[in-house]
């Protein structure tokens, strides 16, 4: 024998066990490289452009989670060049996920004949405190993805139609859900003013770098007393708070922000929105109640829920 050790893959693992493992480590890498090569670029704030931006602690001993002095927003650096993120969600989007991979046939058929009852993307409970503050009406799920929301917001009696950055989510979307989805910015512009009666947003905001544009928009095409629905991770809850940027959710290659509810509290009110932040788990009654009698409510849960009118 010659001593040496041969090194061969792990025979109990499937060829597709093996691909993702590469594939993962793969992704891993190239986001490293990037990182990397944007050390020393500006911390300056994406949202107001404030220089004065402190230290909030460290993920995975490269990333940085900043705040910011002057609007109060936690975001990663370094920070991903501008045009980046629409080539990242049309291919790089990838991971073993409900939200990132499409569906199946097999899986895409059990979704439409639950009306997602029961799967990681039932929406019913967030529907249900929406129908609520506004029983009907025309919506706008705002990072749709494959359009799943927006289906059932449509189920639930809306004109619902989305907007999806990633195209080929968004055709599959058009394809086997029959939702209209927009796909791209100059589909967006083309949205009449004061259109829609409430925007529903789960789950995309922490993705994008910043958020004034996102604002203003919800602001332009928002009917006046038109309600926002915006579910975000909650940076500022309970597990957050002790486990700082040990959270799973907290900054990383997809969360560029750490949005909480003082964030939306400080902010949202310069665009004509009155805010109330509401965090799991939902309860349409007391929520319906803490908004008619102006209470605040938890905002512990791992899920934040921003609920803003605007005036």
């Amino acid at each position: 024998m010659s001593g040496r050790i041969a090194l061969r893959p792990d025979s109990s693992k499937s060829l597709l066990e093996r691909g993702i493992l590469l594939n993962t480590a793969s992704r891993r890498l190239s986001f490293l490289g990037r990182v990397l090569l944007h050390y020393g670029t500006n911390r300056r704030c994406p949202y107001c452009d404030s220089s004065d931006t402190l230290l909030a602690g460290r993920k995975n001993h490269v990333l940085q989670l900043r705040k910011c002095s002057t609007c109060g927003l936690r975001f990663r650096w370094p920070k991903d060049t501008a045009g980046f993120s629409e080539k990242y969600y049309q291919k790089s989007y990838k991971e073993s996920g409900f939200t990132t991979d499409l569906p199946s046939r097999t899986l895409l058929d059990e979704y439409i004949a639950t009306g997602f009852a029961g799967s990681p993307k039932d929406f019913s409970r967030s529907i249900e405190v929406l129908q609520k503050l506004l029983p009907s009406g025309r919506i706008l799920d705002f990072g749709c993805s494959w359009g799943y929301g927006a289906y059932q917001l449509k189920q639930a009696g809306y004109d619902a139609i989305g907007f999806e950055i990633s195209k080929p989510r968004a055709e599959l979307g058009r394809r086997e859900l029959h939702v209209e989805v927009i796909d791209s910015q100059a589909g967006l512009d083309q949205l009449p003013d004061e259109s829609f009666d409430g925007i529903y947003a789960s789950h995309v905001l922490e993705h994008i770098l910043s958020l004034k544009g996102v604002f203003s928009f919800f602001a332009r095409v928002l009917k006046p007393n038109g309600i926002a629905m915006l579910l975000v991770p909650n940076s500022g809850g309970k597990e957050a708070r002790e486990l700082g940027t040990g959270w799973g959710p907290m900054i990383g290659e997809k969360h560029l922000l750490a949005l909480d509810g003082e964030f939306f509290l400080a902010n949202l009110p310069a665009f004509g929105f009155r805010v109330l932040a509401l965090s799991n788990p939902y309860n349409p009654t007391q929520i319906e109640q803490a908004l008619s009698q102006n209470t605040p409510l938890s905002q512990d849960g791992e899920e934040l829920m921003v609920i803003a009118r605007k005036l």
